[in-house]
């Protein structure tokens, strides 16, 4: 536990990984961050972890229920390389999930180092492993009779960069009216591009 305390708690402060959206980390890490986010959703195009779908096939359920993929950057520390990360936007699922559905347990620090002692104790060989995007290639079972379908939905700047990936996508890109209200108190309409992808 020192080894790791000293690599956080250092002279200037404890050190945290800042993350920022997209558009802010573009402006903050320039080509590296664009090297980040091409990189994050070529795996995502290279594993097969969503499947293009037309907007006009889904339910008006299931368009309401869509909700945003976020692209987040963030510098690792030690390595001093930008990492991009594909997130599903998951907070407007409050209204139909329960939380139950909704969480991801993970193992706690104190049984994580129990478990290191313990293993240490006893002599035992111990192995770590990263698994490339775990969680998006996490299996989905199909959606049952009368349930809806779960989509993820790509906009913003994301749209353009995947469709230079991968030209067959650019037929599945629609415009949506969004409104939005403005400081002053009145609605605007606007265009934004996006994408919709089925999670799979």
């Amino acid at each position: 536990m020192m080894q790791i305390k000293a690599k956080f708690d250092t002279e200037e402060g404890l050190n945290f990984i800042q993350q920022y959206y997209i558009n802010q980390g573009l402006k903050k890490f320039g080509d590296d961050g664009k090297d980040a986010v091409d990189k994050e959703l070529r795996q995502m195009i290279l594993r097969d972890c969503f499947t293009p779908e037309f907007v006009k096939d889904m339910t008006a359920s299931e368009r309401k229920k869509a909700q945003s993929a976020m692209m987040l950057l963030a510098e690792k520390q030690f390595e001093k390389t930008i990492k991009g990360r594909l997130v599903f936007r998951g907070d407007g699922t409050r209204e139909w999930l329960s939380r139950e559905d909704t969480a991801s347990p993970t193992a706690s620090q104190e049984a994580i180092t129990t478990t290191c002692v313990i293993d240490a104790h006893e002599g035992r060989d111990v192995m770590t492993l990263d698994v490339p995007n775990a969680f998006i290639k996490t299996y989905m079972p199909d959606a049952r009779e009368g349930e809806d379908r779960i989509y993820m939905k790509i906009t913003g700047m994301m749209v353009q960069i995947l469709i230079d990936m991968a030209p067959e996508y650019r037929k599945y890109v629609f415009r949506e009216w969004k409104a939005s209200n403005l400081c002053s108190g009145t609605t605007c309409y606007i265009w934004d591009v996006a994408i919709e992808f089925p999670i799979l």
